[in-house]
């Protein structure tokens, strides 16, 4: 019994940001810009009261004092907008990721209901028989492959489904052979061309190293008869 190897992806993932890392960041960032203005103001304040207070008594109507309090009055102004401008931001970031959160929870619903969806293990031995009997009348190849997640969820699997989707041709099929595991039917598919289906696909994925583990069965290179294919498939799925 002739079985294939395992190729697994090379790509890490890239890591996801944390918003409420840039959250605290941001206000970080805020709460100093208000500490400096702060700060500036209150220098010159302290350096206006001698010259406004001690020393401006000979002055008219007594501007000094007049632009001292107006000056107070101004910074109290700009720091209460500031604080209000924050408040805003905040205010509109945190819709913003409520709306995003909403927007992912659609999303991971959508990926488990398209790999819960997919035809099942029923329909991948009809659908299996069929191209053998096909192949075998018209000596061609055929190339199945067996795809398997062990760690992963039905989320990602479901990811994995719409994008491997996205890579088969006319007359090729995608099926959910268990929690765990995804089969592809190649028809009409040479042993060598789908070596490379599987490189193209986990270059199309991108996950990491180890995650998937894929096998590849071929007739007639693997398995002569449609017994021997089901056979190593079957043993497969159960390992």
């Amino acid at each position: 019994m002739n079985t294939a190897g395992v190729f697994p992806p090379a790509f890490p993932p890239s890591p996801e940001p944390s918003w409420e890392r840039l959250e605290r960041l941001d206000w970080h960032l805020w709460m100093l810009a208000i500490l400096l203005i702060f700060v500036l103001g209150i220098s010159l304040l302290s350096f206006m009261f001698p010259s406004t207070f001690w020393f401006g008594e000979q002055l008219p109507v007594q501007r000094p004092q007049r632009a001292f309090f107006g000056f107070c009055v101004l910074l109290a102004l700009v720091l209460v907008y500031l604080l209000q401008r924050q408040a805003t931001i905040r205010r509109l970031k945190r819709q913003l990721f409520q709306s995003q959160t909403e927007t992912i929870a659609a999303r991971r619903e959508a990926a488990i209901h398209s790999f819960q969806t997919l035809p099942g293990m029923s329909q991948f031995r009809d659908t299996l028989a069929m191209e053998f009997r096909r192949a075998s009348a018209s000596r061609a190849n055929l190339a199945v492959l067996m795809i398997m997640a062990s760690n992963a969820t039905l989320e990602k699997l479901g990811e994995i489904s719409n994008l491997l989707r996205a890579l088969l041709r006319q007359g090729e099929s995608l099926y959910r052979l268990s929690d765990t595991g995804i089969g592809i039917i190649l028809p009409g598919l040479e042993l060598n061309k789908a070596a490379s289906f599987i490189a193209q696909a986990e270059s199309f994925l991108g996950l990491p190293k180890g995650e998937l583990e894929v096998t590849l069965t071929a007739y007639p290179d693997h398995a002569g008869s449609l017994t021997e294919l089901e056979q190593q498939l079957r043993e497969r799925v159960s390992a």
